[in-house]
């Protein structure tokens, strides 16, 4: 135990710790008996069948562990490492956690902190953010303070984790590696020669020939390196290749907001999007090579330089934080027209805004508050090395594309989203927040109003109409910490009696683990993070969703982290059904505009194949349901016959008429009544 450890160059280590299964007290073990199997298994003593690992969890755990220096990789098979054999045979703790702190970002730096000090899991995320690690839960330090106290090196009580006398004294063999975020980096890793290739491609007419990429939906968690974990096993997942049935299986196993093809399809798009994989048959996919690197590497600005070079609008935000006055997405989604080389297809803010998560989960970005953003010193110097498109004129603004109204909406959306978030931590003035809260509730189509008072709920709202509608109280709870630790659920079944209800909200910036607990097993309460809901108003102004749609914003069985995956996967099948409209009107109106083709006709068969070329796979009930709407006695810019489909209006009329639509609904003057 007298060997001083250094870490990899802080860059290269990954910010995801390997995570067992069951009882902590038993992962040191589980550990052992996995390395022990894969020595044997490769000795040919015994069969991979018997390890304990399988299904799912081999999937998740054995990259896990290639990541944190304890396995290697070897023509699809997985291997214990040297220093992992080394540990086997010593039983010191010390050594597995020096490979952890090698590999591994807020190993070494976490215990010399606790070292100073105890610390609660809160206050230890706060000294990680100091490391430029994006963190918005406790999650990620947690997982970490689990192995210490599986290694006995640290021990949890009192809220408080204590280094013991063990883990005091191997801390100090631990040399921290890791830069403060405003810490300048000394020099880039190289790129891989693959990644080096695609940025030696990209000159300005290259830059300029990306694809807008408007719909990028990207699963796993936005907090805790989700993002990139995502990313890495959707690309490792087709390596060497996978099936189409295959890879949807494994998404909808890994993900729990993926439930149906459909939105494991848009998962797998959004990869191809971002360069990372691609089509190697009709029904297979591949990893490209510069993704296969990126997996290899490891390190998250290899996959930065792989967006860049595919995506229109990606390092170049870094470039307009800078400049723009609201450094939101809103905000850089005004900039993005001097980006974008077809003035009449303009990148919104839900698109920008998945661009913003990428950034943040590379490290090139921070968050200034819940809604604006920075750029890190990291980011500064990605990009000043990396190739990005210079703005193109912008003296034609991007209103020649947007209506006026969708424009306002956007902005009283923006307005109550920034007043929740403002609200969420003034602990002084709960009411604002009560009041925030039922306001955009009422935004996103459930009508309600303030209660408030003692022995009251704060607020009751409504969602659905006639046998469909629903009850449901608010309970709204500030904190200036950020996490709400106080609060009794006793009450809240007398509130819902007291006004008819069923469920009830329970929303706040953050809450303490075991009240979340307590929250979740209650079937009556859903709890809701002023975060979601603040996301869910941003984006209903451009994607509003149906009440079906918002279901999982209210449905009192899903965690609280859980809800904005399942909100963004069904605001990007919105955009991926309008992206579609899109492009079947272009085939048409192509079609119409060719001489030789008298009449014009396509049928669904043609369309398809089409669509083919063009890299989208529809099946043929979604293209008829798309056809069936752009069809319609209101819309009608397409001809239907026993011929086929032919277009009968340009896009620039369907742009009219959809905004025509809208203007009559508010022209007439009174609301609908609701529910």
């Amino acid at each position: 135990m007298g060997q001083m450890i250094y870490p990899l160059a802080w860059s290269l280590r990954t910010s995801s710790v390997p995570k067992m299964s069951g009882s902590v007290s038993g992962w040191e073990s589980q550990l052992r008996n996995l390395i022990s199997g894969l020595h044997k298994s490769a000795d040919g003593r015994t069969h991979d069948s018997t390890l304990p690992v399988e299904g799912r969890a081999s999937s998740r755990i054995l990259p896990e562990l290639v990541r944190a220096g304890v396995l290697s990789r070897a023509e699809g098979r997985f291997l214990p490492t040297a220093s992992a054999l080394q540990w086997l045979e010593s039983g010191d703790p010390c050594d597995l956690i020096g490979i952890f702190h090698r590999h591994v970002r807020f190993i070494g730096e976490l215990m010399g902190a606790l070292a100073e000090q105890p610390a609660t899991h809160q206050e230890l995320v706060d000294t990680a953010r100091r490391f430029g690690l994006p963190w918005d839960s406790p999650t990620p330090v947690r997982d970490r303070t689990n192995w210490l106290r599986a290694l006995g090196l640290a021990d949890l009580f009192d809220g408080q984790v204590h280094l013991t006398a063990t883990g005091q004294r191997i801390h100090p063999l631990l040399v921290p590696g890791t830069q403060e975020i405003d810490d300048e980096p000394s020099d880039l890793p190289t790129p891989p020669p693959a990644v080096a290739m695609l940025l030696e491609r990209l000159n300005q007419q290259a830059l300029q020939d990306r694809p807008h990429a408007s719909v990028l939906y990207v699963p796993g968690r936005q907090d805790n390196d989700g993002r990139l974990e995502a990313l890495r096993l959707l690309t490792e997942a087709v390596i060497p290749s996978i099936t189409d049935n295959a890879f949807t299986a494994l998404l909808q196993e890994a993900f729990p907001g993926i439930k149906t093809p459909s939105s494991a399809k848009s998962a797998r798009e959004a990869a191809k999007a971002l360069g990372l994989i691609r089509r190697d048959s009709s029904t297979s996919w591949a990893a490209t090579e510069a993704g296969a690197a990126w997996v290899v590497s490891n390190e998250p600005l290899d996959l930065a330089r792989i967006i860049q070079g595919h995506i229109l609008y990606f390092a170049e935000i870094l470039h307009e934080l800078d400049n723009v006055t609201t450094a939101t997405a809103a905000g850089l989604a005004d900039r993005a027209h001097v980006y974008t080389p077809s003035r009449n297809r303009q990148l919104h803010a839900t698109a920008v805004k998945a661009r913003l998560d990428l950034l943040l989960a590379c490290g090139l970005v921070a968050k200034s508050s819940w809604t604006t953003y920075r750029v890190t010193a990291l980011g500064r110097a990605f990009r000043a090395a990396t190739p990005c498109m210079s703005p193109l004129d912008s003296t034609v603004p991007p209103e020649t594309a947007v209506m006026p109204e969708l424009k306002a909406a956007a902005a009283h959306g923006e307005a109550l989203a920034t007043e929740i978030e403002s609200a969420a931590y003034e602990s002084s003035s709960p009411e604002r927040l009560e009041r925030a809260i039922i306001a955009a509730l009422s935004y996103l189509g459930m009508p309600g109003h303030h209660i408030g008072g003692q022995g009251h709920a704060d607020g009751v709202v409504r969602i659905g109409v006639g046998v469909y509608r629903r009850v449901l109280t608010v309970e709204a709870k500030t904190s200036a910490k950020g996490r709400v630790v106080h609060q009794s659920l006793s009450r809240l079944p007398l509130h819902r009696a007291k006004v008819g209800a069923e469920l009830t909200l329970l929303v706040g910036p953050g809450f303490d683990p075991r009240l979340q607990e307590e929250a979740d097993d209650d079937p009556s309460i859903a709890l809701v993070y002023t975060g979601t809901l603040a996301e869910a108003v941003r984006a209903q102004a451009l994607t509003p969703l149906t009440p079906a749609s918002l279901h999982p914003l209210i449905d009192p069985a899903m965690p609280a982290d859980q809800r904005d995956d399942l909100l963004c996967q069904a605001r990007q099948d919105q955009l991926r059904h309008a992206q579609l409209e899109r492009v079947l009107l272009d085939i048409l109106l192509l079609e119409a505009g060719d001489p030789l083709h008298e009449g014009a006709w396509l049928e669904v068969t043609d369309l398809r194949r089409e669509l083919r070329t063009r890299g989208e796979r529809v099946d043929a009930d979604e293209v008829t349901s798309t056809l069936a709407f752009l069809a319609s006695a209101r819309l009608a810019v397409v001809e239907r016959s026993s011929r086929g489909y032919r277009a009968i209006a340009t896009a620039h009329t369907v742009l009219q008429r959809l905004e025509g639509l809208g203007r009559q609904w508010l022209h007439l003057g009174a609301t609908p009544t609701q529910g």
